[in-house]
């Protein structure tokens, strides 16, 4: 007699890709109650809306959650509201609990049953709140790993640079690094206008004429993640040599885009 196969766990462990994605998607880019919605219908109960256009239509009237408006992206939210928000009051007022014990999913998943939630039987109830507590989890459990993933990214990276700099310092240098002065001296002095290059100058900015601030945000998919950019080998193979200094260039350069 063969064994009846067990149903897989959903986990969601790779919404950081997902996330990504919907910054890249120009429809809800910059606007996170959107992206949040697009992520329970195209992710998180994407299964139940494909077989069910019941669920369809209860997603189409869904509110998003308040703590969600005037923010551009699901990675600043705060992981403690956002749990709070998903797992409610009590499990009937949860995110899970709200969409699963809804007329809409009832009709469409417990189709033998009178689709309203205080009027089935108890095994029945208890069965759909083990699956409201588990989605609840599930998604709880995928934001929090997204928040690993994006810190972890974040370490690698500056671990990465700090070797890379170390490295090119040595070379420039010939100074194994425990034998290195200061390194706010070591790093100014090898990288000249490095401060300016990361910070802005005033004067660099007063050539931009632009109030904008520099915001970090987790890298797109597509993007170089390190470079310490160098024309030492254009300089000794072809002899090139730059006419002009950063300052010079960064404010031909802005003139250049203000008249493109």
């Amino acid at each position: 007699m063969a064994k009846k196969q067990e149903k897989k766990a959903e986990t969601y462990f790779n919404l950081i890709d997902v996330c990504i994605a919907l910054e890249e998607d120009n429809a809800v880019a910059g606007n996170a109650p959107a992206m949040f919605k697009k992520l329970l219908t195209d992710y998180f109960f994407k299964r139940e809306i494909e077989e069910s256009k019941k669920m369809e239509i209860f997603f189409n009237n869904y509110k998003n959650p308040a703590f969600l408006e005037g923010k551009t992206s699901l990675y600043s939210i705060d992981l403690e509201e956002f749990k709070n928000f998903i797992e409610g009051e009590s499990v009937s007022e949860s995110l899970c609990g709200n969409i699963m014990l809804s007329k809409n999913y009832l009709q469409s998943f417990y189709t033998h049953h009178v689709p309203d939630f205080k009027k089935l039987p108890e095994d029945i109830k208890f069965e759909i709140f083990d699956k409201v507590k588990a989605k609840n989890n599930c998604i709880i459990g995928a934001f929090q790993k997204m928040s690993e993933d994006k810190n972890a990214d974040k370490n690698r990276k500056v671990i990465a640079l700090v070797a890379l700099i170390l490295k090119n310092i040595y070379k420039k240098t010939g100074q194994p690094f425990n034998q290195l002065p200061s390194v706010d001296e070591t790093i100014s002095t090898t990288y000249r206008n490095c401060q300016e290059v990361f910070n802005s100058s005033q004067k660099q900015v007063s050539d931009l004429k632009s109030d904008s601030k520099i915001v970090f945000r987790p890298p797109l998919s597509a993007e170089v993640e390190l470079r310490i950019p160098s024309v030492e080998k254009a300089a000794n193979v072809l002899g090139f040599r730059a006419a002009v200094d950063l300052d010079e260039g960064i404010r031909r350069t802005a003139e250049w885009y203000r008249h493109a």
